[in-house]
């Protein structure tokens, strides 16, 4: 598996962790079970390290599907944040930016960080 999600209780968020060239269907998987163990410790707030990612652009459609319609059916909190930490190979970075601009235009508070640190922060500003 390319992709970890784990509770951290002492922040009190759940970090999902994306390492490699992963599918659409991976990248679906993934953001699932960062949902559901979000319902299950009760947070709202979300890191995405997708500093390892590469990201190819047969993607765009199932991060379409994951803001369209996985949100919907998990029943994702409008109060949700989720602080994305961006990949570091450059031609990746679109993934991110898309990823941001859809979830924004539906509603959710996303934001692009360049590490861990600015993630955290803008999580507990």
């Amino acid at each position: 598996m390319a992709w970890t999600v784990e509770y951290d209780e002492e922040l009190d968020i759940v970090e999902l962790k994306l390492a490699g060239k992963l599918s659409g269907a991976e990248l679906q998987e993934s953001a699932a079970s960062r949902i559901a163990l979000g319902q299950e410790h009760d947070v709202t707030k979300f890191v995405i390290d997708a500093t390892d990612l590469l990201a190819p652009r047969s993607t765009t459609m199932s991060i379409y599907e994951i803001t369209a319609k996985t949100y919907a059916k998990s029943n994702q909190r409008r109060d949700t944040r989720i602080a994305v930490i961006v990949p570091t190979a450059p031609e990746s970075e679109w993934i991110i930016q898309f990823y941001e601009d859809l979830c924004i235009n539906r509603g959710w508070r996303v934001c692009m960080c360049d590490d861990r640190v600015a993630a955290l922060a803008w999580l507990h500003e």
